[in-house]
């Protein structure tokens, strides 16, 4: 398996650009982050150098800030209760929230169930 830093793609997204963001990337990938919180660090490592090519080729990365208060609209729309959080869209429609830091490998296999079309195990 080939692993690609997606750093440099991910985008930092905004209140005005996340729904065209999700809208125009068929497979979306949002981290909600804090900068207060430790573990948000650690996913936003896990998703900057431990996904496959394959599935950063096909996937958009972005991810937004919940401190801003502009940003809360979007948090409640999504339940947050707790970061990290990643938010997984396919054809601009929310498919899974999976909350609280996960290991590599179950991450790309949520990637892998979103890009194949099957419903995420977690739903």
């Amino acid at each position: 398996m080939r692993i690609t830093a997606i750093g440099e793609t991910m985008t930092e997204l905004t209140q005005g650009s996340f729904q065209k963001f999700v809208r125009v990337n068929r497979f979306a990938v949002i981290h909600f982050w804090a900068r207060w919180n430790g573990y948000d660090a650690t996913m936003k490592d896990v998703l900057q150098s431990q996904i496959p090519v394959e599935l950063a080729a096909l996937i958009g990365f972005g991810m937004l800030d919940t401190d801003p208060s502009e940003h809360h609209d979007i948090c409640r729309l999504h339940e947050l209760r707790n970061l990290p959080s990643l938010a997984l869209y396919r054809d601009g429609s929310l498919v899974l929230t999976l909350t609280g830091l996960r290991e590599p490998n179950e991450i790309i296999a949520y990637l892998r169930e979103l890009v194949s079309g099957a419903a995420p195990h977690g739903v």
